[in-house]
């Protein structure tokens, strides 16, 4: 009996339903539930307009998101290139700066033809505080000898003072052992280069009667043989001239920065000066 109650109830709710169901579409077409309709939407449209805002805030900050994480990875990648061209740059300038420094060698040979160089790397440096010498990878199966000079494509860097078979070691000229017989270029006045413990260079023993100035460039005289002539040692920076003494003194700046050596030539045979030659000139000029 339940039952039957309960089912007869299913069917009226039912049949209502759809008899309002199609009032409504009746009324709907014909226009008269617009107002209803209008009244009761009404009060949805900023729920409505919320809903769409936020839903195109998200989809938005999703497509930043995205554009974002497209940015970060393009950066990487330009990062890694600009990277990778930063090595080839630094390597590009240590070519172009071996190749400066050996053009500058094969100049000097191709002016000297008279001179034997042999081209080494620098392997080693004294660590002293008093001592200044380099290391090279070259020895006496190369030819190399004990008093060979040293040189650079910018001037004189020194003498070796020991050799072996496979390495020598050089005396840099700014080491306080180290002399040189040097004359100025300009006026032809001569000196003697020596070392200083400062690491710097002085031209000591030029004649007061000679005029020296800061700039003037001193070259090797190749006087008592053991440097060729006319290597650049390096320029007059200042001059003491002291009016009790015979002679005057000029602090020289050398073309070499001893500290970033790599590559050098050792001269292993040259045509030194023939002293004979001073000796004519000092017997010509006199009475």
């Amino acid at each position: 009996m339940l039952n039957t109650r309960r089912d007869n109830r299913r069917v009226l709710v039912f049949s209502a339903l759809i008899i309002a169901t199609i009032l409504v579409i009746t009324l709907g077409r014909s226009g008269v539930t617009g107002p209803v309709v209008t009244l009761l939407t009404t009060p949805l449209k900023p729920v409505s307009r919320l809903l769409t805002t936020t839903t195109q805030s998200i989809r938005d900050m999703t497509a930043e998101r995205q554009e974002y994480e497209e940015l970060e990875a393009k950066i990487e990648e330009y990062e890694r290139i600009i990277a990778s061209l930063q090595e080839e740059v630094v390597y590009l300038r240590e070519i172009r700066r071996d190749y400066d420094r050996l053009s500058g060698l094969v100049d000097y040979r191709a002016q000297h033809p008279d001179q034997n160089l042999v081209t080494a790397d620098v392997i080693g440096r004294d660590t002293s505080s008093y001592l200044r010498w380099i290391i090279i990878n070259r020895g006496t199966r190369d030819g190399i000898r004990v008093g060979h000079p040293v040189i650079s494509n910018l001037g004189l860097v020194g003498r070796v003072e020991r050799a072996t078979a496979y390495a020598s070691w050089v005396r840099l000229a700014n080491d306080p052992g180290s002399a040189v017989n040097a004359r100025l270029q300009r006026s032809g006045a001569e000196g003697t280069v020596i070392g200083q413990l400062q690491g710097g260079m002085r031209m000591e023993y030029i004649p007061q009667s000679e005029l020296v100035e800061p700039g003037d460039v001193v070259l090797t005289s190749g006087l008592g043989g053991t440097f060729p002539p006319g290597i650049v040692i390096g320029r007059v920076t200042s001059v003491r001239r002291q009016q009790a003494t015979f002679f005057q003194a000029a602090e020289v700046q050398s073309t070499v920065d001893f500290d970033s050596l790599d590559i050098v030539s050792v001269v292993t045979s040259f045509n030194p000066v023939d002293p004979r030659v001073f000796s004519d000139v000092l017997e010509a000029e006199e009475p």
